[in-house]
Order: structure tokens, then C-alpha cells, then sequence
């Protein structure tokens, strides 16, 4: 059986089965090793990077540019190029300012807010927009599916037609609501199945875009569409990590560059007073045979390091900016939601077999 036979199998048996996946292996981040990328006091990274595995180039949202997108060189640390997306109702601007940032496999960035979609070549040329005819979305979230941009809808993927084409909707129970609210309010049940979307997550193969729905009933799997046979399955989340995501909004969805899913653990404080919190902070998944691992940190409640994705088997691991002081004689410790530090540290198997193709380099 080919791969993407078995891929496509394993959809179709997810769509009706579902669950919470078992851990069949522990990675642990070892930030005792490893090097660091960028150590800038007057840096604040705002969570979370786009990774470009092919060109070792890294997006992420900065204030310094609130209003764009910074890249930087995994290799160097070095700023190698800056993408504005000014807030404003031109061709080169997003109506409601910058949401999120993805790239596509030939190295095009696109730049999302929560209605349109700017594109643009690895070095900065601007090439269009795109403005999807679907409900506004919170989260701004964009992928590169074949070839062109798509965004997650109510019931599936809203993917821009090719060579001028219309729209093309992607899942056996897409709705092709359109971005007029007078046309599908009085739907019943509507208007919360758009609101969850309007934060969902999206990350895409050629031939499949895997979805995480905010505040879904079930967190503990990934929708997946596939592009070639419009079919609906499921990928299940490990359920170490899902226990955990099932509390906050889901998890973040990346890729490390050899077709598998990364997920990033989304850390809220509430988890602190789990036992455990904050260890589980993300997983790799093989979605055409289900093998994966879960990534811990070594320590539970590590607050300052933040799980950004794989880069070269290695974790993209930004600090969260923390101030310490003193308050009545006592020591107080204050950590922020940006980051002026980025660092790779290695990957340790502590338990479990590996998955074969998965983090070859990894001990």
C-alpha cells in the first residue's frame, strides 16, 4: 500500500473514530545545550514564528514593526528582510491590521488579517491580495495549499481558485457562507459554529489541511480535508497534550519541514495549579501511519521558554521576557507575552521507539 493510500485510509477511519492518541514516544528539550539565535533587550517577539525549513528563515510578528512582519535567519539571528502590511483599506493593507503570518513551500509569505490576505515573494516583492468571500476570521489563519492561499470555514477550507478561478470550498461539509452576515445570520446555530472558526488554526500539505477549532466539544483531535477527494478525517492529539489544550484554546499547528504536524501547546495560567502544567508543550505527528512523540520540558511550569516549532530536529524555543524586583521585602518575578531572546536547543528521547523518518538526528 502506498503512503498516500494509507493516508488517505487513515482519514477516512479517524472521521468515525476519533479519540485522544497514546504517547508512543517522549522527547524532552535539553536547554542545557544547544545555541541561541537571538539576545536582543530591545527585541519583543510576539508568539508565535513561521518557519521557512527550506531557506533556515524564521517570521515573527515584533513591535518594533507592529504593523509588518520581520524575518530573521535561523542561522545568524540576523534580520534579513521586513514585510509591511499597514493597517488601511489599500491594495497592499489589511482593514483590521496584522493577524498572522505563513509560509508556502516555494518560499511566498502571506500576511493575513481578519478579511484579506497580502502575498508576497520571499524577498519582499508584493504579488497581491486575496479576500477570501467567508466570514471574518479572529485568528487571521492562513496556509499554502497547492499552490494557492486557503483559510478554515465553517465545516472545512476556503481555498483561492487557481488561475483566476472562483473560490473553491474543501470538505464534505463545507458551508459556503460568504462574508455578508445578512445572508446566513438566521441560520440556526449558526453564529457560534463562525465564531469558533474565526479562531481556528490551519496548516496545510499539498494534499491535506489539518484544522483546530477554538473551544471545540473535542479537542483531542485535528479536522483534516483532503484536497483531491474533498473527504473529511480526523488526527488525533496525543493525550498527554490534549489534556491539557482540552482547558485553553488547542493547541498551535506548525510542520517540521519533512511532512509532519507539529503542535505547539498553547500555555494558559490556569494550567498551573494541574500537576504537571506546562510539561507537555507540544507534539510531532506522522499523519499517514499515526506515529508520533510527545515534547516535554524537563521541569514542570517553566513559564519563561515558549515551544516555537522544530528547525533541523532541533526545538525554536523563545524566552519570555521576565523582570525580576522586590515588593515588601519579597522577590517578585514578572514575565511578559514577548520575547527578546530565540534559541535552538536539541531534542532527547526519553522513552518509547522512534517513528521511522521522524527526527532522524534525535538520540
Amino acid at each position: 500500500m502506498t503512503r498516500l493510500a494509507t493516508y488517505l485510509l487513515m482519514g477516512a477511519g479517524l472521521a468515525i473514530g476519533g479519540g485522544a492518541a497514546q504517547s508512543q514516544q517522549e522527547l524532552v528539550i535539553d536547554f542545557d545545550a544547544g545555541r541561541t539565535i537571538i539576545n536582543d533587550p530591545w527585541r519583543a517577539i510576539l508568539w508565535r514564528a513561521a518557519i521557512d525549513h527550506e531557506r533556515g528563515i524564521f517570521y515573527v510578528r515584533d513591535s518594533e514593526e507592529p504593523e509588518g512582519i520581520l524575518a530573521f535567519s535561523l542561522l545568524t539571528g540576523e534580520r534579513v528582510q521586513t514585510f509591511l502590511a499597514p493597517t488601511g483599506d489599500g491594495p497592499k493593507e489589511l482593514p483590521e491590521g496584522v493577524r498572522s503570518v505563513s509560509v508556502a513551500p516555494d518560499g511566498r509569505v502571506y500576511i493575513a488579517g481578519m478579511v484579506r490576505v497580502v502575498e508576497y515573494t520571499q524577498q519582499g516583492e508584493y504579488l497581491g491580495a486575496w479576500t477570501p468571500n467567508a466570514p471574518a476570521r479572529r485568528d487571521g489563519s492562513v496556509c499554502d495549499f497547492g499552490g494557492q492561499p486557503a483559510v478554515p470555514v465553517v465545516g472545512g477550507v476556503l481555498r483561492r481558485g487557481d488561475d483566476g478561478s472562483a473560490d473553491m470550498g474543501i470538505g464534505s461539509n463545507v458551508l459556503m457562507l460568504g462574508s455578508d452576515p445578512d445572508e446566513w445570520i438566521e441560520m440556526e446555530g449558526i453564529t457560534d459554529r463562525v465564531w469558533n472558526v474565526g479562531a481556528a488554526r490551519i496548516l496545510c500539505t499539498p494534499d491535506a489541511a489539518f484544522v483546530v477549532l477554538e473551544h471545540s466539544d473535542k479537542t483531542d483531535s485535528l479536522f483534516v480535508y483532503y484536497r483531491a477527494s474533498n473527504r473529511e478525517g480526523r488526527l488525533p492529539i496525543p493525550t498527554e497534550l490534549a489534556a491539557d489544550q482540552a482547558l485553553t484554546v488547542g493547541p498551535l499547528l506548525e510542520t517540521d519541514g519533512r511532512g509532519h504536524v507539529v503542535l505547539l501547546g498553547v500555555s494558559f495560567i490556569t494550567l498551573l495549579d494541574r500537576p504537571g502544567g506546562f510539561t507537555a508543550v507540544g507534539a510531532v505527528l506522522d499523519p499517514a501511519t499515526g506515529c508520533h512523540g510527545v515534547i516535554r520540558n524537563p521541569e514542570p511550569n517553566m513559564l519563561q521558554p515558549t515551544f516555537q516549532g522544530i528547525y533541523q530536529d532541533s526545538a525554536l524555543v523563545a524566552y519570555r521576557y521576565r523582570e525580576e524586583g522586590r515588593e515588601n521585602g519579597r522577590l517578585v518575578r514578572t514575565t511578559h507575552t514577548y520575547s527578546n531572546r530565540v534559541a535552538l536547543h536539541p531534542l532527547r528521547r526519553i522513552s518509547g521507539q522512534p517513528c521511522p523518518g521522524m527526527l532522524p538526528t534525535v538520540n
